[in-house]
């Protein structure tokens, strides 16, 4: 039991000095360069909103993108249009004035989107998800649920300072 409680401490202090690394290079990135989606080691993420990706990808899901230029049909890219990011699989790709724009689609939408997206408004290409943890985020973020985590750790913080503190076992019964 002894052997259990220290593996599962120690998985609980790498996610939260993981944690910390990523939101202390992602904060970072936020203040410095102020217009541009921060990136962890070239991979951006975001939570998926709408079901136009079913069954591919759900709401909830995170979604991880890498910046790259190797973009071809049937990719799944994350594009900003109208100050929105939209994860939508590329049905074609077409030149206009030397410059490559993609068709895009949700794989759940009966047609095409109305907006042609060029290279510069691509944040990424799709490389793996991580299933319903989004909702998870959602849920943290709102401010209730932020206040009420804060007072379950005021109080448990309250309650193990008012504990007695135990002598180490090579000092009990000196």
């Amino acid at each position: 039991m002894e052997k259990a409680k220290k593996i599962l401490k120690a998985i609980f202090w790498i996610i939260l000095i993981f944690m910390a690394v990523y939101s202390t290079i992602i904060i970072f990135q936020k203040i410095v360069y102020k217009n541009k989606i921060p990136n962890f080691f070239g991979y951006k993420n975001f939570i998926v909103l709408t079901g136009s990706m079913k069954p591919t990808l759900n709401v909830g899901d995170i979604v991880f993108v890498k910046e790259t230029t190797d973009i071809k049909e049937q990719d799944i890219i994350s594009f900003k249009i109208n100050n929105t990011i939209v994860t939508h699989r590329i049905v074609e790709i077409k030149k206009e004035d030397d410059k490559t724009l993609y068709v895009t689609k949700g794989d759940a939408n009966s047609g095409n989107d109305t907006e042609l997206v060029s290279i510069e408004d691509v944040e990424g290409k799709y490389s793996f998800k991580i299933l319903w943890i989004g909702n998870v985020i959602l849920f943290l973020q709102k401010p209730v649920v932020l206040i009420i985590l804060f007072l379950i750790l005021l109080v448990v913080l309250v309650i193990e300072s008012k504990k007695p503190k135990r002598k180490p076992k090579h000092l009990k019964g000196k």
